[in-house]
């Protein structure tokens, strides 16, 4: 069966029409709302990015989603779906573990940069400073940190599988507490016991009414003294006043933001000028050739899936 898929986004369409190309389903880019609202009634597929699902799309796909047999997110995330809606009479999915290496890869390197006070050398470079004797004492080694990881998708599978070869021990909170990997786990219940034990706290959790605000003043101050957080998944699981308070108070020795809450984080903004802070506008998951790659086989398959009638990768079922 041969699909017409549009594709509203800015990233990826080269890697999506090159699919199409070897594949031969027919494929439009669509360059703005207007392109994809006067396209919709033709579609058989709809393939967009978070940052062009916005109000007005949510809201015209949901009054009319003409003959869509499948919309999907090119995204690691579907809260957008949640926040703005989405059509009910539609498959919708989302890009499971496409996008997961280089999140953790990027949080990795965030937390080696904070310990090895890599922000601290830029700012002594630039001032032409050498400060060997102000660094030393600051500095720390991933190799000496326990880190916990919150939440064990597709992003916190793969932090795990890359921070055991790095930190002294790894271990991770989830909200069922199923055993993985051979690293102790335990349930969201039990947090609250396993924070002041770690060193570090990755947060790749997805943003829901259970996580959001979960980690707030009271939390934050159960941590050990010079801990540090990196947040990957969404910024409002984390109380912004909370973290700033903490930063300045040297609660945190350090955090690391790929996600703000708000976001885009506005200009004048208290958190960017926190102490020990390093911000980085919700990039993670981009700047792999093999993360194209990795989305187009995912797609790829998910069409014939579809053609089949099976089930998608990645289907979005709790709505």
């Amino acid at each position: 069966m041969t699909f017409n898929v549009l594709f509203r986004g800015q990233v990826f369409g080269a890697e999506l029409a090159d699919l199409a190309r070897r594949e031969g389903f027919q494929f439009s880019h669509v360059a703005d709302d207007a392109a994809l609202f006067s396209s919709l009634p033709d579609a058989d597929v709809l393939w967009i990015t978070p940052s062009c699902y916005q109000a007005p799309v949510a809201r015209a796909l949901c009054q009319n989603s003409h003959k869509l047999k499948w919309l999907a997110l090119t995204s690691g995330g579907f809260d957008v779906f949640t926040r703005l809606g989405a059509p009910t009479s539609v498959p919708l999915t989302y890009a499971a573990g496409v996008h997961s290496p280089s999140v953790a890869e990027h949080g990795i390197a965030q937390l080696m940069c904070l310990v090895r006070q890599f922000p601290a050398t830029l700012d002594a470079q630039k001032r032409g400073r050498w400060t060997p004797a102000l660094l030393i004492p600051t500095l720390r080694a991933l190799e000496d940190l326990k880190v916990c990881v919150i939440g064990l998708g597709p992003i916190g599978q793969q932090l795990t599988f890359k921070l055991r070869g790095l930190a002294r021990e790894v271990c991770a909170v989830t909200r069922t507490g199923r055993p993985f990997a051979g690293v102790a786990v335990s349930k969201f219940e039990e947090i609250d016991r396993v924070l002041p034990t770690v060193d570090a706290v990755f947060i790749a959790t997805p943003l829901n009414e259970s996580t959001r605000n979960m980690f707030d003043d009271r939390r934050l101050n159960l941590l050990r003294p010079g801990s540090y957080l990196i947040n990957l998944a969404r910024g409002a699981i984390v109380e912004t006043d909370a973290i700033i308070a903490a930063l300045r108070s040297g609660k945190l020795a350090g955090a690391a933001l790929d996600v703000t809450d708000p976001e885009p984080l506005p200009e004048g903004h208290p958190l960017w000028s926190a102490p020990n802070v390093l911000i980085t506008p919700h990039v993670a998951a981009f700047g792999s050739i093999a993360t194209g790659a990795r989305l187009a086989a995912h797609l790829s398959r998910n069409l014939q899936n579809l053609a089949k009638n099976e089930p998608l990768e990645g289907l979005i079922s709790d709505r």
